[in-house]
């Protein structure tokens, strides 16, 4: 099933990255022919397996959105462009953990799906492993580094008027590092706690397995 992960970043993040970058300014059919393979691949797992991967999805959207806007964008102007988008994925992102729908906790579930989880088997190992804390932390530390990269743009260009941008790249890397370190983290304990009532589960089946054996057994006797 890791397959299907492997397929899906691929059709949905690799492919149109590379289109667009590559080929967008010579070949503008290219990015467009590969955009249309991804919403035709959508709903192809939408008949054929009930499902709709809405991370992949959401990133594919919004990358080509972005790319096609900032495209032929001056410098000075995309500068700015930038931070009200990171401003505006950060807000949409806080409002999402507001009304329960967190960006954090759909992932989580696009994932095992496309590890080949079903929906029950997902809701029983988020309750078990109790993985809700750790998601809601999670999506907590990407508003935040979200908001703390736009406050380092917004700082160095509108309030310190810098002209050398490469301090202000600089600062924000060193954030980026920081918070990634931080949520490598908590997305190693969510692993650990999967892994682990997997585990249980089939340790419990092979239990349930090996005594209905004896049962049996006993009966002939």
């Amino acid at each position: 099933m890791k397959r299907k992960l492997i397929q899906e970043s691929l059709i949905y993040c690799i492919l149109p990255i590379i289109a667009i970058a590559v080929f967008y300014n010579q070949y503008s059919s290219i990015p467009w022919l590969i955009l249309t393979v991804g919403f035709l691949y959508t709903f192809y797992t939408k008949k054929k397996e009930n499902r709709i991967n809405y991370t992949f999805m959401s990133f594919f959207i919004i990358f080509s959105i972005y790319f096609l806007i900032t495209n032929n964008m001056k410098s000075n102007l995309l500068i700015q462009f930038n931070l009200g988008f990171v401003m505006f994925l950060a807000i949409l992102t806080l409002i999402l953990e507001a009304v329960d729908m967190s960006i954090c906790k759909i992932a989580f579930q696009d994932i095992l799906m496309m590890l080949g989880e079903s929906k029950m088997s997902i809701y029983k190992i988020g309750k078990k492993s109790k993985v809700s804390l750790n998601l809601k932390k999670l999506s907590t530390i990407i508003i935040v580094e979200l908001l703390s990269c736009d406050l380092i743009g917004i700082y160095c260009i509108n309030i310190k008027n810098m002209k050398n941008l490469s301090y202000m790249v600089s600062y924000e890397i060193l954030a980026i590092i920081i918070f990634t370190l931080i949520e490598l983290y908590q997305l190693n304990i969510i692993r650990s706690k999967i892994k682990y009532i997997k585990y249980k589960n089939n340790k419990l089946i092979k239990e349930k397995v090996d005594l209905g054996k004896v049962i049996n057994l006993e009966q002939y006797r």
